[in-house]
């Protein structure tokens, strides 16, 4: 590898994937054991030539076996940091929409998670290990959320 691509940050995309179930709003978290162990937003790393939206689609199938979800938007949300000796940059953030009553399945070749849940806005909060990601989930408006299920569906 060029000493120059040492200094690339590996790119990833983020899904804050929500529904809305008798006017409260459910968040999806996963619990991470590899490499660490807490709790997450699906995060999924772009491939050579792959679109952040591609990336994002993909993760969502590979991560949690959803099948029937809708984008509803980006987020200007972005984020960098440094682990295990790499750099990291997250290029988008989107909020998905997902009924929490589907399938989930978090079986993978490489297993990242053990456990999801879905929960409201104050146990995300409770739960999320990095202080990032709190920061993402607290800029959401609930009252935001719930509008943009009704104009989606």
């Amino acid at each position: 590898m060029p000493k120059s691509d040492k200094k690339m940050p590996i790119k990833k995309v983020r899904a804050v994937i929500y529904d809305v179930k008798n006017s409260r709003v459910y968040f999806l978290i996963l619990h991470r054991i590899l490499r660490w162990r807490g709790w997450e937003i699906l995060k999924e790393t772009l491939e050579k030539n792959e679109t952040p939206l591609l990336a994002l689609k993909r993760g969502i199938r590979e991560e949690t076996k959803i099948k029937n979800f809708k984008i509803i938007r980006i987020i200007p949300f972005s984020e960098k940091w440094e682990a295990i000796g790499k750099k990291f940059e997250i290029v988008a953030s989107y909020l998905v929409l997902a009924d929490k009553n589907q399938k989930i399945s978090l079986k993978q070749r490489v297993l990242e998670h053990d456990d999801y849940q879905w929960v409201d806005k104050k146990t995300a909060l409770k739960k999320l290990t990095w202080p990032k990601t709190k920061v993402l989930i607290k800029s959401l408006k609930i009252s935001e959320l719930k509008k943009l299920i009704k104009s989606n569906t």
